[in-house]
């Protein structure tokens, strides 16, 4: 039976216009617009469909998360493919792609194949995995371009320790790897001379709010930098994950003048907090790389708002509450956050600081032009009908008890957001309600 969504208002591809729109099984069948788009859409459907009245609400393409760490396989006690799907459909995300820094890290096509296999049964989302890449592996991966969505290199350490910093196993990666590179861009020298230079002065009891002067700007740059610079000399197809200042910023903007083929990406924790938020929250928001000044996210925001920022990920990376009261050095970085993607954003629309239309395009349409993922990320007949309903009037509260991550917490608990999501589809199923999962939709992997 199809279902018609009605007097929506439709943002898609640069526009914002009232219409209809009917799904038919997996696929969206048709899209009318104009004032006669209600009855053309019943006259169309016949007596035989459902009907959905969104009358004030937003209708928009699904979320497309280039950025998860769903910690499975290896450390279900953070997170599982189950919980964190589940969470992230709540959140407004449809498709995810998730990390290789598991336990083991997914450095082999068997480990990668592995993983799918184990999404298959699993996931609430559609989803992608990411190879990952170590100073030894090019052999490895060089085999397996055809398989996952890219692959993964950190430049700068962070949770899992797949540091990647010997220059030949670089220069063989940018030179000879076909597909998307997404890199995880901090200088580990950097960061080790600022790290031993805290705990000179404060031992093992080093204050959190250090943690973007040991993870410095300095050093974002620098690997920024050089990132940049193998991609300029090999035309590689770069995508810089999580920049977090307007240096690096500035630095792409000017590198994709000469190669197109790169571009980069904003997360969550660097949107909504700013340096000044350490001495609220401590190592809850301690991330990778670290939190910034109010003038980074703002040019962030900016950017996101003007295109010299192309997507937008939730980098939710789970840890559990026992974890993250451990001192500064022991506390691992990462912060839950995707269950409230789609609100969060909805919130800088709402300040002006961002346009809807600028938010379907860094969330939806260039994430799924970046990593080509066929038939998805635009409202278009015969496209997956991955879909989300947004209620702009309706504010909600954050609860401990609404969140699905097995980890139990988030830092945004007791926040009120100006805006609901009302309905979330994937691949034309109506899968979660006003905050309630109903049915676990079908799901595809991209391989």
């Amino acid at each position: 039976m199809k279902t018609i969504i009605q007097n929506a208002l439709i943002v898609n591809e640069g526009e914002a216009f009232d219409g209809c729109l009917v799904i038919d099984g997996q696929r969206i069948d048709k899209v009318f617009r104009g004032k006669e788009a209600v009855r053309e859409a019943r006259q169309y459907c016949g007596i035989e469909h459902t009907c959905i009245d969104a009358a004030g609400m937003i209708l928009m393409p699904g979320i497309i998360d280039d950025q998860v760490h769903f910690r499975e396989p290896g450390q279900p006690q953070k997170g599982t493919m189950t919980s964190e799907s589940r969470a992230a459909l709540l959140g407004g995300v449809t498709s995810v792609m998730d990390m290789p820094n598991n336990v083991p890290p997914v450095i082999t096509a068997e480990a990668l194949e592995k993983k799918y296999r184990l999404g298959a049964d699993k996931m609430f989302v559609n989803y992608g995995f990411y190879m990952g890449s170590s100073n030894t592996n090019a052999e490895e991966v060089l085999k397996h371009t055809d398989t996952g969505c890219g692959l993964k290199i950190f430049m700068g350490s962070s949770t899992g320790n797949m540091l990647v910093d010997d220059p030949d196993a670089l220069d063989t990666f940018f030179s000879r790897y076909p597909g998307v590179i997404a890199t995880h861009c901090e200088e580990e020298s950097i960061i080790r001379e600022n790290l031993e230079t805290a705990k000179a002065r404060f031992g093992e009891d080093i204050p959190v709010i250090l943690h973007n002067t040991i993870r410095s700007r300095e050093a974002c740059i620098a690997s920024t930098k050089k990132a940049l610079e193998l991609a300029l000399k090999h035309r590689t197809r770069l995508h810089i994950l999580h920049v977090t200042t307007k240096e690096e910023i500035e630095l792409i903007r000017k590198a994709r003048r000469i190669n197109p083929g790169i571009s980069c990406e904003a997360a969550l924790p660097h949107i909504i907090y700013t340096q000044a938020d350490y001495v609220r929250y401590g190592t809850q928001i301690k991330c990778n790389p670290s939190i910034k000044t109010a003038q980074d996210r703002d040019a962030i925001i900016e950017a996101i708002e003007n295109g010299d920022i192309q997507t937008v990920g939730s980098d939710h990376a789970p840890h559990t509450w026992e974890e993250k009261q451990n001192p500064y050095t022991l506390a691992p970085s990462g912060i839950p956050l995707i269950q409230h993607f789609c609100p969060i954003l909805m919130e800088q629309v709402h300040q002006s600081a961002l346009s809807i239309i600028s938010l379907a395009n860094a969330c939806c349409h260039r994430p799924a032009e970046l990593f080509k993922l066929k038939d998805r990320g635009f409202i278009r007949e015969s496209y997956f009908a991955d879909l989300i309903l947004i209620n702009p009037e309706k504010e909600h509260r954050v609860t401990k008890s609404q969140l699905e991550y097995t980890c139990g917490w988030s830092p945004l608990e007791g926040m009120i957001f100006t805006t609901s999501i009302s309905h979330v589809f994937v691949n034309g199923t109506l899968a979660a309600e006003n905050g309630q999962i109903i049915q676990k939709p079908p799901v595809f992997p991209f391989l």
